[in-house]
C-alpha cells in the first residue's frame, strides 16, 4: 500500500467498518477526514489489516497532509 485511500481498493469499507465495530456513516466521515480516527481505532485498523501500526499511522499522515489546503 502507498497511500490511504488504496486499502479500500483491496478491503470495502463497509467491511472494515463493521469488522471495527463502527457505524458506516461515521466510518465514511472518518475515511474522508482522517485526522479523526482515534488511536485506539487506528491500532484496531492495523491488526485488521495485519500491518504494523505504524504504516498505517504513516498513511493516515500522509493522508491528512494531501487534504490539507494550501495557504494563499
Amino acid at each position: 500500500m502507498h497511500s490511504f485511500g488504496e486499502i479500500f481498493d483491496i478491503v470495502p469499507k463497509s467491511v472494515v467498518a463493521r469488522d471495527l465495530g463502527i457505524n458506516n456513516m461515521r466510518f465514511s466521515k472518518l475515511i474522508n477526514q482522517p485526522a479523526l480516527f482515534s488511536l485506539k481505532d487506528t491500532f484496531r485498523f492495523a491488526a485488521l489489516l495485519e500491518v504494523d501500526d505504524m504504516v498505517l499511522i504513516s498513511l493516515i499522515y500522509s493522508q491528512i497532509q494531501a487534504n490539507k489546503k494550501p495557504k494563499k
